[in-house]
């Protein structure tokens, strides 16, 4: 007779290279995101159903399907590939970033589109996962002006940090796929 279970056999613990790796990607994916929930939660919502958990975990798919690289134990996100949000509006073009220890400015322009509006909202992220900080802008600024001036948090004077751009309509029900425009940081005053 074979033996189907002995509850006083020891478990394998040691745990699969393979599950290694999807834990490993998971938890990237998610200390990537994590700070950037409230943002997120608006710019996905479309793809939620109504959901803000479900557009996170869209997000988060997205992320981990275009943005991890590398294999186990060395995988890293890539930043100029992570989508904060998504939509049908038009993204926008980037012009100009002119970057001071206390301040960022993005000029930007728009191509002509019947989905673009002149009164759509330009949304700003500021993120810094190394120093553990993100931004977002708090005064409204419209696709017609073509610019956006923020001031930085303290905590993004002296760390590096990444930029994201996007639009959204003014009832914020349907966003732009974000624009990555770099990593900045930390401003260092040259004497010019």
């Amino acid at each position: 007779m074979d033996l189907l279970y002995d509850r006083n056999k020891p478990k394998n613990t040691e745990k699969s290279y393979g599950k290694l790796a999807v834990q490993q990607r998971m938890r990237l994916a998610m200390a990537f995101l994590n700070p950037l929930r409230p943002v997120i939660a608006e710019g996905w919502l479309s793809h939620g159903k109504g959901s803000k958990k479900k557009a996170f975990g869209q997000a988060l798919k997205k992320l981990m399907q275009d943005a991890l690289e590398g294999d186990y134990p060395d995988q890293y996100v890539i930043p100029e590939r992570v989508t904060i949000s998504t939509g049908i509006l038009p993204g926008l073009q980037i012009e100009d970033v002119v970057h001071s220890q206390q301040t960022l400015e993005v000029y930007f322009s728009s191509l002509e589109n019947p989905l673009a509006r002149a009164n759509d909202e330009v949304g700003l992220v500021a993120y810094s996962p190394e120093g553990g900080a993100a931004a977002r802008n708090t005064h409204v600024c419209k696709r017609a002006e073509g610019y956006i001036k923020v001031d930085l948090p303290p905590q993004l004077w002296s760390e590096p940090f990444h930029v994201y751009l996007f639009v959204h309509g003014k009832s914020k029900k349907q966003y732009s796929k974000s624009v990555y425009i770099g990593q900045l940081g930390p401003w260092q005053d040259n004497g010019i």
